[in-house]
């Protein structure tokens, strides 16, 4: 979720408010963080002819081999925020930007993209696209902007519905699981539950004192929440009261994502920890080690699994296993703030984007650093298509697609 980058402010500096301490030495390690044995928490099968390889080009691995051709996608006229993959049409991307504009990208034809317009209500109003999401299906993509517009569109950049404007910022918007309700989050502390078939409002939560700054459905009927009155909050589809609080963050709490298997929810936040939530025994781990503000988490897409990734300002990059409730790697190859990563579909890999203008891809299974793509200016989103390629969303305006396995 880089959705935050637009109202945090798209020039590096001051992202949301905080101030950026940038470390200017350049950083290429990868330290693992010694637990005892790790192999079985961090077990994910390669193929021999894969670990034959590793073997043999051990030392070049460390340092990370350059992407050297990446297809480059031009259109907007502002810095691109986010960046999503179809899930239902692997070669299909959309993209969000500071021009008010989302596209539509089909990779098999990528010089004719589709414009979908976000227009100004007045000429002072910022139109920047502050969120966007297909639901699980992959057949409507929402997308949302600081002014408030909500809309659903088509694969095909159709408008299918233009949502009631509150003329309030919206910071985030997510899909249920089935891909008929909309969750978005407001800058103004309130959350609004939209069914799309009809268009209509279901319902509106006053969920936090302050901004709400993510959202995320644990099923159809039930999602949490977190801002920057330094909660968490879980509901209900049309409950007016949460059913859940949790509490312990010492400052805003940027981001939350549920486990796979819903277990677990993970939170994020500006006191530097990563938390771990559940529902049965409130807060499991409290995980400490960043020394700057946790700005993302992502789970290792595997509901056998518990391995979290937490991005921070500090330039590095943790991989907590939660169940043995330790850090088992810090991958440090980014000399400014980490701003954004993805896990590959199938959980080997990981790939993280920064504002030093740089894009690292690693191995899940050994932490070691297999490629570098270097930007022509600060990443604001990275994205894994299920067949491979990595997007990625850049303050130049340009949205940068490569495969890291055969560039």
């Amino acid at each position: 979720l880089g959705d935050k980058n637009i109202v945090r402010g798209p020039e590096p500096s001051p992202h949301g408010g905080h101030t950026l301490v940038h470390d200017a030495k350049e950083k290429r390690v990868v330290r693992p963080v010694d637990n005892g044995d790790e192999s079985e928490s961090m077990d994910v099968d390669v193929p021999d002819a894969e670990r034959d390889a590793s073997r043999a080009d051990a030392s070049k691995r460390r340092r990370g081999r350059m992407v050297e051709a990446a297809q480059m996608l031009h259109g907007h006229t502002a810095p691109v925020f986010l960046c999503a993959w179809c899930p239902g049409q692997p070669s299909v991307l959309a993209t969000g930007a500071g021009d008010g504009t989302a596209r539509i990208w089909d990779m098999a034809r990528p010089t004719d993209s589709v414009v979908l317009r976000h227009d100004a209500t007045d000429a002072s109003a910022r139109v920047d696209i502050t969120s966007i999401a297909w639901n699980e299906q992959g057949t409507l993509l929402a997308t949302a902007s600081f002014n408030g517009q909500l809309r659903v569109w088509t694969t095909l950049g159709e408008q299918r519905q233009v949502l009631r404007q509150r003329r309030v910022p919206i910071i985030a918007l997510r899909w249920n699981r089935k891909g008929t309700v909309l969750a978005t989050a407001y800058l103004d502390g309130s959350i609004a539950l939209w069914d799309v078939c009809n268009g209509q409002q279901r319902h509106e939560f006053r969920a936090h004192s302050g901004c709400v700054l993510d959202v995320d459905w644990l099923d159809n009927s039930t999602f949490a929440s977190c801002g920057s009155d330094k909660f968490i909050r879980v509901w209900r589809d049309m409950d007016s009261q949460p059913i859940k609080t949790f509490s312990g963050h010492k400052s805003d709490i940027n981001a939350i994502k549920w486990h796979p298997g819903g277990k677990y929810l993970a939170s994020a936040s500006d006191d530097g920890s990563v938390k771990v939530w559940s529902m049965n025994e409130s807060l499991v781990h409290d995980f400490t080690g960043h020394s700057q503000q946790v700005f993302l988490v992502k789970w290792l897409p595997r509901s056998d699994k518990a391995i979290l990734a937490s991005a921070s300002f500090d330039g590095t990059v943790r991989v907590w296993d939660i169940h043995a409730n330790s850090c088992t790697r810090v991958l440090d190859a980014h000399s400014k703030p980490v701003d954004c990563l993805a896990f590959s579909s199938d959980g080997r890999h990981l790939a993280t984007g920064s504002f030093d203008r740089k894009v690292c891809v690693w191995s899940i299974k050994d932490g070691s650093l297999l490629k570098s793509f270097i930007a022509d200016d600060v990443v604001h989103d990275v994205q894994w298509a299920p067949k491979g390629r990595i997007a990625v969303a850049l303050a130049s305006s340009h949205v940068a697609v490569f495969d890291p396995l055969l560039s």
